[in-house]
């Protein structure tokens, strides 16, 4: 129901026909409030109810205020005029208001104007202004519940297709979700924003606090997710199937239809599917989520395609491959956690599993330095710690010998690896000395001793599949490679693995 027709007059006139026991006028039925109640009796019964409790409620919160005690055995025609008249002795007009309101239409026994006004002391005309104000407040205390109620339902309407937060509370990633909602509500912001970076360190769990957040303001007037997420790592450290992925354009655009409610185009090619919801996605302005974007068979395929339905409707991509080829995308590289976040982190999660303790300083500066505030790591390696002590899971994760860091490592790398051509291998492993702060592509050039016009390919595919980190300026940058890189690349490619 639109607020502004929640007036005192419709307010007043629906409590009038109720005091003479008549049909009362039909705008209040259309609250959100009543939560689609079937039928005209039935919304009748849940306004009365609403509104008899909305009533009940601020007059016993304004007695309360006065230290008034609510009896409810006064409810008769002796006590009623008596706990009217207590009402109005206090001089505070809240309380005058509410009482007045709740014994001129709602108490169980009717009186006359002329007998409440006696018993309140005043004369008619003043009463009947105590009851107007009474009404008034109620009209206002309905359209803030109207609105509240709005503003759920808006909630729940654009978040209908999200995935749910899978933990209360994310650590080190609010600069990074103000930044990329911020980039998503700008009117003349990117089309096309790709959250970045190796797989666990938190893609999804950014991008769907992201739009989360966005769900909850004015930005959008629509929200879809699609997830082409193949496989995830559960508590154990193995590799788990996602059922129904979409692995294909065509998968991502009959999901979008349907998401949007164009599920009768389902017949239709893509192309014509995509031409149907253009003229929809440029009358109205929508965030659009694909998650590990990656996964797509023909990714290649995928941005010429979702081009021309963008602006004013966003999209916003994760991705383990970088999409920095692509003039349409801004990026956002996912750093890791810092040392303080990831303590936070991995003390949330063992809480979680019922093992609430502090970490000694250092301990937690030795799972730093393997883990290198990888997410996924630190949440495997505390659900993993109620089997073993950390200084068993730390040498396992340093040596490869258990099932959990093999999942570990071949959830985030393996497919990374195989990927990877002879010359981005060899550079990649002539990386392993390198200072901790990084070097420059001069020094990188000559530890790989690749011909040049093989390195740069070499050092570009490393950048694409995201295993090379960056600092200092963009003219004279410094690469090193993440902690956990670096003990897959000794665990696993050095001693030997068999791929």
């Amino acid at each position: 129901m639109d607020i502004d027709a929640i007036t005192h007059t419709l307010v007043a006139n629906t409590l009038k026909a109720w005091r003479q026991v008549e049909e009362p006028p039909a705008g209040l039925l259309d609250l959100d409030l009543l939560q689609a109640a079937a039928g005209r009796v039935e919304s009748e019964i849940r306004l009365r109810e609403l509104v008899e409790a909305l009533v009940a409620t601020e007059l016993d919160r304004q007695r309360q205020a006065e230290d008034i005690d609510s009896n409810d055995s006064l409810a008769t025609r002796n006590g009623l005029p008596a706990a009217l008249a207590r009402d109005f002795a206090r001089n505070n007009a809240e309380l005058e208001a509410w009482s007045a309101l709740y014994h001129r239409y709602l108490a169980p026994v009717p009186f006359s104007v002329e007998e409440l006004a006696a018993s309140a002391h005043l004369d008619t005309r003043n009463f009947r202004r105590r009851v107007t104000a009474g009404v008034r407040r109620l009209a206002t205390r309905l359209q803030r519940l109207e609105m509240a109620e709005h503003d759920r339902l808006r909630l729940a309407r654009l978040g209908r297709h999200l995935p749910p937060q899978e933990y209360a509370r994310l650590f080190g990633v609010d600069g990074a979700q103000r930044e990329v909602a911020g980039l998503l509500r700008q009117t003349d912001g990117p089309d096309f924003v790709s959250i970045e970076g190796l797989g666990g360190i938190g893609k999804t769990a950014l991008a769907r606090a992201v739009a989360h957040a966005l769900a909850g303001d004015s930005d959008f007037d629509g929200i879809a997710w699609v997830s082409a997420r193949q496989t995830w790592l559960n508590d154990q450290g193995a590799i788990e199937v996602t059922p129904d992925a979409a692995t294909s354009l065509a998968d991502i655009v009959n999901r979008l239809a349907t998401q949007l409610g164009f599920a009768e185009l389902a017949g239709l090619g893509v192309g014509e599917k995509l031409a149907r919801l253009a003229p929809f996605l440029s009358g109205s302005r929508h965030l659009i989520v694909i998650d590990n974007l990656e996964s797509v068979s023909d990714v290649a395929l995928l941005m010429p395609a979702l081009a021309p339905l963008a602006r004013p409707t966003r999209f916003l991509l994760t991705s383990r491959q970088t999409l920095s080829h692509s003039p349409l995308v801004t990026r956002y590289p996912v750093r890791p956690l810092s040392l303080r976040d990831s303590r936070s982190l991995i003390e949330a999660e063992l809480a979680r599993h019922g093992r609430a303790f502090v970490l000694r300083p250092e301990d937690m500066a030795a799972l730093h330095a393997v883990v290198g505030g990888m997410p996924l790591a630190l949440k495997l390696v505390a659900a993993q710690m109620n089997h073993w002590p950390l200084t068993v899971l730390l040498e396992n994760l340093r040596t490869a010998h258990t099932r959990a860091p093999e999942g570990l490592y071949t959830f985030i790398y393996r497919r990374s690896w195989l990927a990877l051509g002879d010359h981005a291998r060899t550079l990649l492993l002539s990386m392993l000395p390198l200072a901790p702060d990084g070097e420059d592509v001069e020094w990188l050039t000559l530890m790989s001793f690749l011909p040049p016009d093989e390195f740069g390919g070499a050092l570009a595919q490393l950048r694409d599949y995201s295993l090379l980190e960056t600092s200092g300026p963009p003219e004279s940058p410094r690469y090193r490679l993440h902690r956990l890189t670096t003990t897959f690349l000794q665990t696993e490619v050095l001693a030997g693995w068999d791929e």
